[in-house]
């Protein structure tokens, strides 16, 4: 995975204008390998083997054709490598690698997805500030502007957005993991953001409470933000309790706890903490009126780490929309979705308002998000994990 990362942050250029397979020679290959290590016919049907596929392109050369022809061909035109146009779409991403972790790549090839989709000529080049300290992120935003870049997707957290905004003079910059409501002195109006609404989610989570709340947290920034909306919203909590550590005595927090029968339990806790209270509650006989989650557990998973009777009573808040086919495929190819994971779509939406609204105005969205006050505007529907899928229920 780390040897892929290197791979993927390496992309310089990746051209495109049809579906037209190039012509170019293999050894005019834009996706440059770093590693200082020989791969012979083995090593390449390995990672062909594996689905990794920028690897194999990575060590690929014409001594192979005979072998490997025909898989090479048909990569280089997926991924459009080589084929040029008269327009060129130039991105940067500011990634703080420590902070986002799996982000790192995912929010690389959600970007990486979208501009193959589009079939432009462009340049995606990423800028790793390892950390979110003011210095790193100064010295990497100015590297930035001295390379020519205008728009600039940042999948930063909470300890980086002000620093980002500090340093954003003459870049147009997205930031698709954190919600406008939730940054002070955000009024800039070259920066967008893109999080989800967790006050809005939880409004409409509360329609299907009863006026006996009680939540669960894991200690976490996030958590105690979604605890605090919560606290702020229902009068009365009627018991909370926060899991910090891994080893949970689930005997005592769940044995005889009349405060949680017939409560509106909020989960804000990840996904496998979730589905751990989730069946602890049936085992000791407690029967909550509801099980309320945010964006946080919609994930598919979710079906095969509880039972079904487990989750039958659990409303989840999901802001994640419908996307093209196209896009899809190309993410999946790229081995993630923007179906379930709302960062990934989140950063998908920000690439097509800048296609959309900057660089190709006759385009059109692919997603129709509307930006109000620069921050995206996402709908709320609520999703019950039936039997084998979510289903969309109406209040």
């Amino acid at each position: 995975m780390r040897f892929l990362f290197v791979l993927l942050i390496s992309i310089g250029f990746i051209f495109a204008k049809s579906d037209k397979m190039s012509q170019i020679v293999p050894a005019n290959n834009v996706i440059i390998n770093l590693e200082e290590i020989e791969c012979d016919i083995n090593c390449l049907k390995q990672f062909l083997d594996e689905g990794k596929i920028f690897s194999f392109l990575a060590f690929y050369n014409e001594n192979y054709n005979e072998v490997f022809g025909n898989e090479y061909t048909y990569l280089r035109g997926v991924f459009r490598l080589g084929l040029r146009s008269d327009t060129l779409v130039r991105v940067a991403l500011l990634i703080p690698q420590k902070s986002i972790r799996k982000y790192a790549i995912t929010t690389v090839n959600t970007t990486l997805a979208y501009l193959m989709n589009k079939q432009n000529s462009f340049e995606l080049k990423v800028y790793n500030t390892i950390h979110e300290d003011s210095d790193s992120i100064k010295t990497q935003m100015d590297e930035i502007k001295r390379d020519g870049f205008i728009y600039v997707i940042a999948p930063v957290t909470n300890r980086g957005v002000k620093f980002v905004i500090e340093n954003a003079d003459g870049l147009l910059v997205y930031i698709p993991t954190i919600h406008k409501g939730r940054v002070i002195n955000s009024d800039s109006k070259n920066i967008f953001f893109g999080g989800i609404d967790y006050k809005k989610q939880i409004d409409e989570l509360l329609k299907y409470a009863n006026n006996r709340v009680a939540y669960f947290g894991d200690g976490s920034e996030l958590s105690n933000y979604l605890n605090k909306i919560v606290e702020e919203k229902t009068p009365k909590i009627v018991y909370k309790k926060i899991f910090k550590s891994s080893k949970i005595n689930f005997k005592r927090v769940f044995r005889r706890n009349k405060k949680l029968q017939n409560s509106s339990i909020f989960l804000n806790t990840p996904l496998v903490k979730s589905s751990l209270i989730a069946s602890q509650l049936r085992y000791y006989s407690i029967r909550p009126y509801a099980l309320l989650s945010t964006q946080i557990n919609y994930n598919p998973m979710l079906l095969s780490l509880t039972q079904f009777p487990d989750r039958k009573d659990l409303y989840l808040a999901n802001s994640i929309g419908r996307s093209e086919v196209s896009l899809q495929e190309y993410n999946s190819l790229l081995g993630h979705d923007i179906t379930y994971d709302w960062v990934n779509y989140s950063t998908a939406v920000g690439m097509d308002y800048f296609y959309t609204n900057y660089i190709d105005s006759n385009s059109l969205s692919l997603f129709g998000k509307n930006l109000f006050n620069n921050q995206v505007e996402y709908d709320v529907s609520i999703i019950q994990p039936k039997r084998y899928k979510f289903e969309s229920v109406s209040f």
